[in-house]
């Protein structure tokens, strides 16, 4: 559950599904993601203001620990990642940079089960993450693998069962940003609360074979640069779509497809292709 930072305006925590089914107290998981994104714009109250792109490709791990407190099951997670993006034309580049690689920022975050039935198979659980400045950083340029600012994330992960053969998930999000006071050299960036509701309908073709499509709607998120607004809040829309496949010994392979079906400001997704390979111990 995680987003790249140059991704504009889409929810800092990326769910995948079965991301908020509870696995059994014990239970440890460690899944390594690959994203190939290709990010088109920027784009200014839904109008294209240069024919820009950012290509990026992210590398991350993803570690949690399943417990129990009393009859609550809780998950403590932990993700780092690394990125390496690059801008065109050489216009755009000359604002945002050519270049950003290195590690991302460390996310730390836990989760908590207020509802789980496993007879009528509904799930809630609710997490909070932390996402601390520790990331590669410069100061020069727009453009890089960690946002020098810490990030505060509340989120909710609902599933149920419609029938045994389908089922829904729902994951509304939350974020507060710290500020960041090196924003291209001394100025200082602000950003509002971000809002976002990420949801799938999955069906089971197979015990072992799971078709997913999905939604996201992003909202607010507008930001400030030395006290002056710049009017750019977020009202962009994401489409998903893609498998889950069960394999022996606790390992899950999910590949997805996005892109964003419309956006009013920041860099519009283009495509994205995501592969997630997780084991259980």
């Amino acid at each position: 559950m995680f987003m790249h930072a140059m991704q504009g305006h889409a929810a800092v925590n990326d769910v995948l599904p079965g991301d908020f089914f509870p696995l059994p107290p014990g239970q440890t998981t460690l899944a390594v993601y690959a994203f190939d994104r290709k990010l088109h714009g920027p784009y200014v109250a839904g109008n294209k203001l240069l024919d820009g792109e950012i290509d990026s490709d992210v590398l991350a791990v993803r570690a949690a620990r399943f417990f129990q407190i009393g009859q609550t099951t809780l998950a403590g997670v932990a993700v780092m990642p690394w990125s390496n993006s690059s801008v065109t034309p050489a216009p755009l580049a000359a604002v945002m940079g050519t270049q950003a690689k290195g590690v991302g920022d460390l996310r730390l975050g836990l989760t908590a089960w207020l509802i789980n039935d496993k007879a009528t198979a509904n799930y809630l659980g609710v997490s909070g993450m932390l996402i601390a400045p520790t990331g590669d950083y410069d100061a020069r340029q727009v453009l890089n693998a960690g946002e020098n600012r810490r990030r505060y994330a509340l989120s909710a992960g609902w599933q149920k069962d419609i029938t045994p053969k389908f089922l829904i998930e729902l994951s509304p999000e939350i974020v507060w940003y710290g500020d960041n006071d090196e924003y291209v050299g001394n100025r200082k960036l602000e950003q509002r609360t971000s809002y976002a509701l990420t949801g799938y309908l999955r069906w089971r073709v197979s015990m072992a074979w799971h078709v997913h499509l999905g939604g996201q709607v992003n909202r607010g998120g507008d930001t400030r640069i030395n006290g002056i607004d710049q009017g750019n809040p977020a009202n962009n829309n994401r489409l998903m779509a893609g498998m889950s496949f069960f394999l022996p010994e606790q390992q899950q392979l999910i590949l997805r497809f996005a892109r964003d079906s419309d956006i009013d400001n920041g860099f519009r997704t283009g495509r994205e292709f995501l592969l997630r390979y997780q084991k259980g111990f």
